[in-house]
Order: C-alpha cells, then structure tokens, then sequence
C-alpha cells in the first residue's frame, strides 16, 4: 500500500499539476492508522486546497471530534435509508443510530461540510415516503443529500436488473416540490444539486446515465496501491 511519503509526494505533484481537491475514499479509508497522518500531511505544504473523505461513518461518533481537528474540508457520509429496518437489510448492520449519533457530534463542533449519499434502489428506497422522510431530515438540518443512480458494473448485472431506479423519480419529485436547480462551481464533483429557500439543506443527485454525464468529468483516481484510474469502471 502507498506509504505516507508516497501520499505526500503525489499530493504535491497533482497540485502543481492544478488539482485543487483531494478525497480520501475506500473501502473505508478510517480504517488506516494512520489514516490522521494522512489528512495532516495533505493539508500541510501540499498546496491541496480542499481534503474531504467519504466513510461509512460506523466510527465516527467516536472520531469526531479528531475529524473537526483534523482541519478536514468536508465529509461524505453513505446513509441508503433513514429507516432502521431497510438500513439493516441493506447493510447487514444495525449501526444508523450510532452514524446518526456521530453527525450530531460533528454538528455540536461546528463542523458545516456534511453530505450524506445514498444509492437509489428500486423498492427499498426510492418511495415518496423515502423522498418526504429525508426532505423532513435536512429541512431544518445544513446537511447536503444525494441519491446516486445504480450503475452496472461487469459483475452485478442481474443485481442491477432488480434494484436499478432511474434518478429521474426523484428529479420529479424534486420539480413537482419546487426545487430550485443550482448551477455548479469549479470544483464541483458530478452531482446536481437543488435548494429550497425554505430548506437549510440541500438535495442533489448523481444520474450515471444521464446525457453527458462523463463528458463534465473531472477526475482522476489513486488506489490504494498506487495505480492511476481515469475512470472507476476503467480497466487500464
């Protein structure tokens, strides 16, 4: 796996190189011990203007306050459903109270950059019922969520035939309760994001398969083991 040099390096080169954002991803990429030293070394000299991280969040009522430290830009929490039940089934785990648990505990640091994703899938979470209890979730909370459209992949094509929903549910959902689209900023990720000024958070969503959506792209990936990806589903 890349060592902590090997990361400092490649943070200063795709700086000089105008990349302006890092994320750190996995897998689950709290799981490293040295996963502090990682952020603290990008942050420091790097000329890196953003690190953000996207986790799972089972550790993160205990991290918290480490995370708001850390000097961390922004985090990306995966939550595919606000219902304890469906959270369950989908991820084998009974753990959304203590992820709900550690958002609040980033909230009460002042820490303001917090997006939660979720995968849409076709009967389990992309009711209205879905829509409304999250839409009741970030009303009075500044927290960004996007639903992200399931892509097929080489090995998951009968998964996708039984769960894949076209994002353009929620979309219409969105329009038919007055969202108002938001033009994106320079390092924005593929999300399109909708406000409501009667909302302090924002919805937003990331359709794979909408027109022209690797045409926007603007990403390069490292895996943990140093290999360069232009695309998460290239093979080169």
């Amino acid at each position: 796996f890349l060592h902590l040099d090997e990361i400092r390096r490649l943070a200063r080169v795709f700086s000089k190189l105008g990349v302006q954002k890092i994320r750190l991803t996995g897998g689950e990429p709290t799981v490293r011990k040295d996963f502090f030293e990682i952020i603290k070394i990008i942050k420091k000299n790097s000329g890196i203007k953003k690190t953000v991280i996207t986790t799972n969040g089972y550790r993160l009522d205990k991290i918290a306050k480490n995370i708001k430290d850390s000097g961390l830009d922004g985090i990306n929490i995966s939550i595919d459903s606000l219902n304890p039940e469906i959270f369950k089934i989908i991820t084998g785990h009974d753990r959304l109270p203590e992820i709900l648990k550690g958002i609040k505990n980033l909230q009460e640091l002042n820490f303001n950059n917090i997006k939660i994703n979720a995968v849409l899938l076709k009967g389990i979470n992309d009711s209205e019922k879905d829509f409304d209890q999250w839409s009741k979730f970030i009303k009075n909370n500044e927290i960004d969520f996007r639903y992200i459209e399931l892509m097929q992949t080489g090995d998951n094509l009968e998964y996708f035939k039984k769960y894949h929903s076209s994002s353009k549910i929620f979309k219409n959902y969105l329009n038919e309760n007055k969202w108002i689209y938001q033009t994106l900023g320079k390092d924005a990720g593929p999300s399109l994001n909708y406000i409501n000024p009667k909302y302090k958070g924002k919805f937003g969503i990331i359709a794979p398969y909408s027109k022209d959506f690797c045409k926007t792209c603007n990403r390069l990936r490292i895996t943990s083991r140093g290999d360069l990806r232009l695309c998460l589903f290239g093979n080169t």
